[in-house]
Parts: C-alpha cells; structure tokens; sequence
C-alpha cells in the first residue's frame, strides 16, 4: 500500500493508444470532452479547471447513482470547494474523500472520509473519479515537484483523464479496495 499510485494503476487500465496532449497552460472544455483518454502536462490551475468541470458535470446530473472519489493529498486541501462537495453529496450515493487528516471536514451523511497515512505515495497524487450511471470520468493528478518545491499556485502536474466507463470502473475497484485498508475519519 505505501507505494501503491492510482497514477500508475490508471496508466495501467487505460487502452492503447493514448492521446499525450503534451504541456498546457490552459486546457478548452471542447478539447477535455473530444478525447476519451489522455495525459497532459500542466500546472494548478489547468487541473483546477479540470476538476472543476467534471464537479460541474456531476452538478448537472441529479441522478443519485454511483460513487465519486476524490482525493485531495490533505483533508485541509478541501476547504476551498466543500461547499460543492457538500451539494454533490447531495445528489449522489457515496463521496469517498481521501486524504491526510489534518483537518475537520464538516459531516454529512453522504460523505465518508477516508485518512490516509503520511508517506504514502499516492499522497502526492490528486484524483476525482465519478462512477456513476449516466457520468463516467476519471482524473488522476501526479505532484512532479513537490508542495514544497515551488508553492501552491506552480506546482507541477501529469494529468490523466479518461471518460470511459471500463477504466473508470476499474479505477473505482480499485479505490473500493483502498477504503478497506484504511479508516474512516
């Protein structure tokens, strides 16, 4: 488990070929949604907006099927967005939230948050995987410097996405598997 990546795993399950996007200092909503799998290079904010469209996508799909997982390397790294966590819980079955407990995340009855333990490799991996009836996406972040390396704002990022619904199960499996071998918060 400590050196388990979903990055790596996602690489894995992934079909071949794969579109590699190269590096981007923005990424259009036209270009995330033509392509069924592929990696980029970028920094936070392009992985923001990224997430941030398949939390929209998720928004606009009030049906209560599926899991969504994400992972945010540190519970506290949460705190800008839970209010949009908090509203897809609401229309979901299951929000699985990974991460280090450092912080207190509020409760809701949709949510489990799972702690994850310092040193672990996939705590330098962001990821959102919606596995849900009428929305399959998954978004799998790798850290390539570091936080500490260069700040919040130009942090580095190899980024895989995948829209179909084979890896996105699989990489949902597999994410099921983490939340036996940790504890809830």
């Amino acid at each position: 488990m400590k050196d388990f990546s979903l990055f790596r795993q996602a690489l894995k399950v992934a079909p071949k070929p794969r579109e590699d996007l190269g590096t981007v200092s923005s990424l259009s909503r036209r270009e995330f949604n033509e392509h069924d799998n592929f990696l980029i290079r970028a920094q936070s904010p392009c992985l923001e907006y990224a997430c941030l469209m398949v939390e929209n996508a998720l928004l606009m799909r009030t049906r209560r099927s599926g899991r969504i997982y994400a992972g945010f390397e540190h519970l506290s790294w949460m705190q800008p967005v839970v209010d949009r966590y908090l509203r897809i819980a609401d229309i979901s079955e299951t929000v699985y939230v990974f991460g280090e407990n450092d912080w207190q995340p509020p409760r809701h009855p949709n949510i489990r948050y799972i702690s994850l333990q310092p040193g672990l490799t996939i705590n330098r991996e962001s990821f959102l995987v919606a596995d849900c009836g009428n929305y399959h996406a998954a978004l799998v972040a790798v850290d390539e410097g570091g936080f500490e390396a260069v700040g919040a704002r130009h942090r580095n990022f190899t980024i895989f996405k995948s829209s179909n619904p084979t890896v996105v199960n699989q990489l949902a499996g597999v994410l099921e598997g983490m939340i036996d071998w940790s504890f809830t918060v």
